[in-house]
């Protein structure tokens, strides 16, 4: 994968010696999304919680195509809500070609996260990678929330996605230096974990009228102390005269730590029109830390929404969900249950999602 990444990155590089000037200076524009999202969360501790969720970027974007054909751009996406040391979300530039593909390099997630395949939705909060700890509170479990390998996050990296082989087939390749350097300004600590290398393969197309999407995704990096993180994923989706059936699973390997564990999701989602509903859960488990004193984790998320396309970038969106995270502490060898943490309850969320 190293020498397929770098290859690949050399002779960019040496198609932007070679060419001519670009036609015209980057100009860019503004583009985004806003959510503002109302909802009622009643939890296990007895609280019955009204909440107001907004989330907002502003995206920056702009291209120039050079005299030989490929086009460089950049992309910086800005948080219109507050976010304390990560203002600019991400922020990187893009070379692609129609023959080669697409070469990226700045703060952006890896492909292990891109171009992967897990259940559909049309909800507020979806399953896969829900935001259920926006509504109540999760205090204890390290169970993971998504199949994608996405342990690499928004950090510097360099990411090279091929074009579509025959109309269907897409490979991408991503490598992170460290998962400390989103901003990339000084080396990265002693801790953090360090040469991820990611990869993912993509088939998508239909077959006797039957849009068919499949991904698998793997991703391994080197943490301090000679362990290292490992992370898998495969997925699948159909879809057919407006339904979609997809789900996928994924497996974090890091040995010693409490995420180590796996996922599994599935969602059935059909749209007509400006109409859409779907149902899907999610349920993800953690082994924990290895001996008496581990734990296992749990975390389980359902949901049935529907949506309405009202205009042009204008959505309403409305779920009810049913979430349960888990901590069980194994105290000693004749405690397996020991002290632990559960909260669950029901969400109920309307919301305005505007893009621009």
């Amino acid at each position: 994968m190293k020498k397929i990444l770098f290859g690949t990155t050399a002779l960019v590089a040496a198609g932007l010696v070679t060419s001519a000037h670009a036609a015209e200076k980057i100009k860019l524009g503004v583009s985004g999304y806003m959510w503002q999202e109302v909802g009622v969360a009643d939890s296990r501790n007895g609280q019955t919680t009204v909440n107001l969720v907004s989330n907002t970027e502003v995206h920056f974007k702009g291209t120039t195509t050079l005299d030989n054909g490929l086009e460089i751009g950049a992309d910086i996406q800005l948080e219109g809500n507050s976010q304390a040391g990560d203002q600019i979300d991400e922020s990187y530039a893009w070379i692609s070609s129609k023959t080669w593909g697409k070469l990226q390099l700045g703060t952006e997630n890896g492909v292990g996260d891109l171009i992967t395949t897990h259940a559909p939705s049309v909800g507020p909060m979806g399953v896969d990678g829900s935001n259920a700890t926006y509504w109540f509170t999760n205090t204890g479990s390290s169970a993971p929330t998504s199949i994608d390998v996405s342990q690499s996050g928004d950090n510097e990296k360099i990411t090279y996605i091929s074009p579509k082989l025959a109309g269907m087939l897409q490979a991408g390749v991503s490598y992170t230096p460290s998962t400390d350097a989103e901003d990339g300004k000084g080396p990265s600590a002693t801790t953090s974990t360090h040469n991820v290398f990611e990869g993912t393969l993509l088939l998508d197309t239909d077959i006797a009228g039957v849009g068919v999407r499949t991904s698998v995704s793997a991703l391994h990096g080197a943490n301090q102390g000679g362990t290292n993180l490992n992370a898998y994923s495969a997925g699948l989706s159909l879809s057919y005269a407006g339904f979609t059936l997809g789900g996928g699973w994924g497996r974090n390997q890091n040995k010693g730590a409490a995420t180590d564990g796996s996922a599994y999701n599935l969602g059935l989602s059909y749209a007509t029109g400006p109409y859409g509903v779907s149902f899907g859960f999610h349920n993800g488990t953690a082994n924990g830390a290895n001996g008496d004193a581990g734990r296992e984790d749990g975390v389980l998320v359902s949901e049935l929404a529907m949506s309405y396309k009202i205009s042009d970038g204008v959505d309403f969106k409305s779920g009810v969900s049913y979430v349960q995270f888990e901590q069980d502490t194994e105290t000693t060898p004749t405690n397996p249950g020991g002290a632990g943490y559960e909260n669950d309850g029901w969400i109920w969320i309307n919301g305005i999602y505007l893009s621009f």
